[in-house]
């Protein structure tokens, strides 16, 4: 029997999401391209089967086993890198390099269509709130943007779209589901040192505020960050350095954001040896602005047309050359590090992305209903696209996206 981490903490309290969807959620991530689906499933309840022997915990209720889905990702993970089971190296590393590769195999510049929906379900009657979903940010490396907005309720009687938002007025409805949407066309190109020379003054001071979201430059993150680089380098020498250490020293995996430390979110991370791709992005922008180097955290979705999904990297300021983005995704790809032929694959360049927030200037915002604090995301395939959804720990769902791409 095997602890994962005792940085996470699990319980029945977030085991509530029935066998049969957790299996979706694996097929998803493991056997996207496997047309024998029935083969497939069955090896992945043979897998969890294999978990549970060794630890993963599991809810029993009227004849049917209920998982965290956090803790079944984590588990798998875990098993791998522990030398008992080699199913997330066979199924979900080899199914995600694959992905990446075909995405690669495109023209700089590809046009993409999307088609991207957000239903809410909403539990009690609401008067008067704007429902947002996230659009494509216009730059250099997404243009010729077009966007087609709908819904499917009358009650929404204004739409508004601003740089990566669509905003729909939603005067009253009862308790029942809404969806907004919208038809997304635009040419895509991969992403590299974007071209710049100098940050003005304010920008500077931006880029290197201490406190910024899960951008908290703490004590123990400044400590670790001068520890790693105790004197003073260029710029992607200590870049490198801090990418070095979140890989060597962290688990890339699903995270209870409910656990995260409000005040010093990247100690937390130091803490637990987890990290997600939104919290590795912000450990790394957190350690460049205590270094004096500026540092965003940007978000929005990859394009992997079988797979689809949101997802969060980093970018940091180059003098003289501009933003670097830099993607945690080639924790996954390499196998948590220990493949140099996919260990930096997105270090200093990223494939075609949406680029949807640009933080802290541009972002969604608030969804427009209440997300519960110990909510948990479950992706499964649907409907030639994914679906995405946000659920309370109970398994009250909140919202759920459902994206599709067409190359």
């Amino acid at each position: 029997m095997y602890s994962i981490s005792s940085g996470i903490r699990f319980g029945d309290h977030y085991r509530n999401v029935p066998e049969e969807r957790i299996l979706d959620a694996v097929h998803l991530s493991g056997w996207v391209y496997e047309n024998d689906k029935p083969h497939a499933r069955e090896h992945s309840r043979q897998a969890i089967n294999h978990c549970i022997e060794m630890g993963l915990g599991v809810r029993h209720t009227q004849g049917t086993r209920l998982f965290d889905p956090v803790e079944v990702l984590n588990f798998i993970k875990w098993m791998d890198l522990k030398g008992h089971d080699t199913f997330w190296a066979d199924q979900y590393v080899a199914t995600g390099r694959r992905l990446v590769e075909d995405l690669a195999s495109l023209d700089d510049g590809k046009a993409f269509k999307i088609d991207l929906r957000r239903t809410f379900h909403i539990h009690k009657a609401v008067r008067r709130t704007r429902l947002r979903m996230p659009l494509p940010l216009a730059s250099d490396h997404l243009t010729e943007i077009e966007v087609s907005p709908f819904a499917d309720i009358a009650e929404c009687i204004q739409f508004g779209i601003s740089p990566g938002r669509l905003e729909a007025l939603l005067v009253t409805r009862d308790a029942g589901d809404l969806t907004i949407g919208a038809t997304l066309s635009f040419n895509a190109s991969r992403q590299h040192v974007s071209p710049g020379g100098t940050l003005c003054a304010e920008e500077t001071e931006l880029y290197l505020r201490p406190r910024e979201g899960l951008i908290v430059v703490s004590e123990r993150v400044h400590a670790l960050a001068h520890s790693l680089m105790p004197a003073k380098q260029e710029a992607l020498k200590t870049v490198r350095v801090f990418w070095n250490y979140i890989l060597n020293e962290l688990i890339c995996g699903a995270i209870h954001y409910d656990q995260v430390r409000v005040d010093a979110p990247c100690d937390w991370v130091l803490e637990a040896g987890w990290f997600d791709c939104q919290l590795g992005a912000a450990l790394l922008a957190t350690l460049c602005r205590a270094s004096g180097i500026p540092a965003r955290l940007v978000g929005g979705h990859l394009l992997y047309k079988l797979a689809p999904t949101i997802h969060y990297w980093a970018e940091v300021w180059l003098d003289g050359q501009g933003w670097m983005p830099v993607d945690f995704l080639g924790w996954d790809l390499s196998r948590g590090g220990r493949d140099a032929g996919w260990r930096d694959r997105f270090f200093g360049s990223l494939d075609h992305r949406m680029t949807t927030q640009v933080m802290p200037l541009t972002f969604t915002g608030a969804i427009g209903l209440a997300v519960p604090k110990d909510f948990i995301v479950l992706q499964t395939a649907r409907n030639s696209g994914v679906e995405i959804a946000l659920l309370g720990a109970d398994g009250t769902p909140c919202y759920t996206d459902h994206i599709t791409v067409e190359e």
